[in-house]
């Protein structure tokens, strides 16, 4: 009965094989699989030309056969048709056929080639890699086509999920040290509770008191969630803000306007920081890349400066330098600082003689860095990591730092001091390369004769300090 159904079969299927009997190119165009055979008709149960009363004794291996069996074996080989990554643009296809032989070719994504010769009496199966491009071919062996067939074709074993590179992701919430100490914490508790009602589209927050009320909107905005000085505004009745310990404030877009504008600027921000920085790297790889970023990326705006030495112009904001790619040191520091907390890093500004720049906690030591002033140093690190001493030789005299507050007197700082000179070695040179697996920064600095002087500069034992 089974040799009269394989019989039966073999007959359906020569149609199916007729096809395959035109000459090819090299490179065949692809072309409809035959129909596979059916599991009863693939099970080599019976040898092939036994002899059976009134019948001639069927071919072992059919078209469709052989396209199924190669088809299972690719899967599991090479993870063909299984989704892995890499095997999306991969084909198979029946190539030219001989009386002893069938042809099935697979094509990889890398345009490597694997030919499948397919013994039709006994199903043992050649394989012939080919790099048509490099005029490479070799032999890779033999299966059993049987054993890729029905019941017996092994299934394929998924591939591992590769991991997702770790990013970056927008943080709403961002507070540095610096501020919590200023501001105290009521305050830095208050703008969270300011932060949570602006993401949740209402108009009232907790809030103690008017005068964390005014402090609270008038200084965090700008300084830890930029966008929103285009989003929000003071109440409208600004002399009675608070009432029963519920703080309110003014839309100026809707709230869906809002939230939008936040998706964008938040996209912004993640593009920045995973352009510039990688997770893993410590405080001050992240605060250096950024700092030879604003050096590449923005400019100082000139004619807002004149402008504003005549009359303190009121467009200046950190929002304005992300979307203009140009502004002043009371926009780039900020901005500077913001990106630095959005990567986890403790930062703040400080302001003296006509000036503002950045300030940053790493490693339980404070240093000056001013990504205002490299503008016009393109990638000089005369300004990374500065001591006190070295802000006051650079043009700002530490007598009249003031930090993170407007309004010193309202809020005193504590007594900062920067005074670690760890990195002074670079002063003198222009950044080239950052080997953040190697702990070293490569510096240059022009020597006599215009020619280039080179530095290794190795801060392995910084974390160590």
């Amino acid at each position: 009965m089974k040799r009269l159904l394989f019989s039966i079969i073999a007959l359906l299927l020569a149609c199916c094989m007729l096809w395959g009997c035109a000459p090819k190119n090299d490179v065949p165009d692809a072309t409809e699989p035959p129909e596979p055979a059916s599991t009863d008709a693939a099970q080599p149960t019976e040898a092939a030309g036994t002899d059976v009363p009134g019948t001639e004794a069927p071919e072992a291996v059919t078209a469709g056969m052989a396209y199924e069996g190669v088809s299972n074996y690719c899967r599991y080989v090479y993870g063909w048709g299984t989704g892995r990554e890499g095997t999306e643009n991969c084909s198979l296809m029946m190539g030219e056929e001989t009386e002893t032989e069938y042809l099935v070719l697979f094509r990889s994504y890398t345009d490597t080639f694997v030919d499948f010769y397919v013994d039709k009496t006994s199903g043992s199966t050649r394989t012939v890699e080919r790099i048509p491009s490099l005029n490479i071919e070799e032999e890779a062996g033999t299966f059993d086509l049987f054993d890729y067939l029905g019941e017996n074709a092994p299934t394929p074993v998924p591939e591992e999920p590769t991991a997702e590179p770790e990013r970056f992701v927008f943080r709403p919430k961002v507070c540095s040290v610096y501020l919590e100490e200023i501001f105290g914490e009521t305050m830095c508790e208050t703008w969270f509770n300011l932060v949570d009602a602006v993401m949740a589209g209402e108009n009232t927050f907790a809030c103690p008191d008017k005068h964390t009320y005014d402090w609270v909107m008038g200084q965090f905005p700008n300084k830890c969630f930029p966008v929103f000085v285009e989003l929000i505004d003071f109440a409208y009745d600004r002399n009675d803000p608070v009432k029963d310990g519920v703080g309110s404030f003014t839309w100026l877009v809707s709230p869906e306007e809002a939230a939008a504008r936040i998706a964008e600027f938040a996209e912004q921000i993640e593009g920045i920081l995973n352009e510039v920085l990688e997770p893993d790297w410590s405080d001050v790889e992240k605060a250096l890349a950024l700092y030879v970023y604003f050096s590449r990326t923005y400019e100082y705006d000139w004619d807002t400066y004149h402008v504003d030495m005549e009359n303190q112009v009121d467009y200046t904001t950190t929002l304005r330098l992300f979307e203009t790619g140009t502004g002043i040191c009371r926009e780039i520091a900020p901005a500077y600082s913001y990106l630095l907390m959005q990567a986890g890093v403790d930062a703040a500004t400080v302001k003296g003689s006509l000036h503002e720049w950045s300030y940053v906690l790493i490693n339980g030591r404070n240093y000056h860095i001013d990504p205002t002033y490299v503008l016009s140093e393109m990638d000089k690190l005369i300004y990374f990591m500065m001591t006190d001493d070295q802000r006051d030789a650079t043009g700002c005299s530490k007598d009249n730092f003031i930090y993170v507050s407007n309004y010193a007197q309202d809020h005193p700082h504590p007594d900062y001091k920067a005074d670690d000179d760890f990195f002074a070695p670079v002063w003198d040179y222009r950044f080239e390369k950052l080997f953040p697996d190697e702990n070293r920064i490569r510096c240059w600095r022009y020597a006599e004769g215009d020619a280039q002087e080179h530095f290794e500069f190795d801060y392995s034992g910084f974390d160590q300090q």
